[in-house]
């Protein structure tokens, strides 16, 4: 294992490199500008006391804390390894609460937490395409612990000018300080417990179709080339 590795497994590491991360997010936040478009559609589920699951690609997780605007809590799923732990960090220091585990690896731990959260009226935010893709595409995972706690689901995208995107699995959008940029809230949708196999399709589809939507309309705005959704035979992103 490289030196910088073995680093960053360390707890103390890993409070710097969270600490600072926040701090230059601050920063990027309070130097710009930034437009949230259809909160309303969320204060209007938040009012109901709904549980809510707000789904965005995992290339637009960076900036994800900048746009909630209400004083109940936003939970957040990662995974408790390494560089899920420098990210749990950074956004715990930005409001957002984590739930450990991963939907992707067995899961047990991290549906238990997520389904505890929506059952007490919670809301929480996930990347249905994460943690390792395909990138854009909607994972079933969001459409089953919709459907199990009775939560909607709503889709939520943003994009932003200047960036750096990384040469990563995910195509990740970075902030630079200065930056101009804009979130937006879709339709949400219901998923009914009793829905049938091609009704959660219908839905998982309709959900994918959506936040890949909202994603390319706010790119063309401020100018960030969207990034292609993998090939539907593609597999895991590496």
């Amino acid at each position: 294992m490289r030196l910088y590795k073995r680093i960053l497994n360390q707890a103390w590491a890993q409070n710097v490199v969270s600490a600072v991360a926040a701090a230059y997010l601050r920063l990027v936040r309070a130097s710009g500008n930034w437009e949230f478009r259809g909160w309303d559609i969320v204060q209007a589920e938040i009012d109901q006391n709904k549980p809510i699951i707000l789904c965005f690609w995992h290339s637009r997780l960076v900036v994800n804390a900048f746009g909630w605007k209400s004083d109940k809590p936003l939970h957040q799923l990662s995974t408790p390894h390494r560089d899920g732990k420098l990210a749990a960090g950074t956004y715990n220091r930005l409001g957002v609460k984590t739930i450990w585990g991963s939907t992707s690896k067995g899961g047990s731990q991290a549906v238990r937490g997520l389904l505890k959260v929506l059952k007490d009226g919670g809301i929480i935010a996930i990347t249905p395409d994460g943690p390792r893709g395909p990138r854009q595409r909607m994972q079933k995972s969001a459409v089953d612990l919709a459907r199990l706690s009775g939560a909607v689901l709503i889709p939520v995208s943003n994009s932003f000018k200047p960036f750096k995107m990384l040469n990563t699995w995910d195509r990740m959008l970075v902030p630079l300080p200065l930056s101009n940029g804009m979130f937006k809230v879709g339709a949400p949708i219901e998923v009914p417990r009793e829905s049938t196999p091609e009704e959660l399709e219908a839905i998982r589809l309709q959900m994918e179709v959506s936040l890949n939507d909202l994603t390319g309309e706010l790119d063309r705005e401020t100018g960030v080339p969207t990034p292609q959704p993998a090939p539907l035979n593609a597999g895991e992103q590496t």
